[in-house]
């Protein structure tokens, strides 16, 4: 039980980064001078770091649920 507190405790950690990151991401987007760099940060550092970022994102949560359901406990057991 303390093992699935503390991996929980780790997923919160890592989404509320993941978060952060993505929120300064999209600020450093918008903050670029004139629209042709804001178009380029887009396509060229936003989009492909966000895709990422949103998968890891995905990962942890789907883990956190996996973590917590009925066979939780015996998945666990067996890493």
């Amino acid at each position: 039980m303390l093992l699935q507190l503390s991996l929980t405790l780790l997923g919160l950690l890592i989404c509320a980064g993941d978060v952060a990151a993505l929120a300064g991401l999209l600020t450093w987007q918008e903050r670029a001078a004139d629209p042709d760099s804001r178009r380029q940060r887009l396509l060229r550092a936003v989009l492909p770091a966000t895709s990422v970022l949103l998968l890891v994102l995905l990962g942890i949560v789907f883990s956190l649920m996996m973590l917590w359901s009925p066979q939780g406990a015996e998945a666990l057991a067996s890493l």
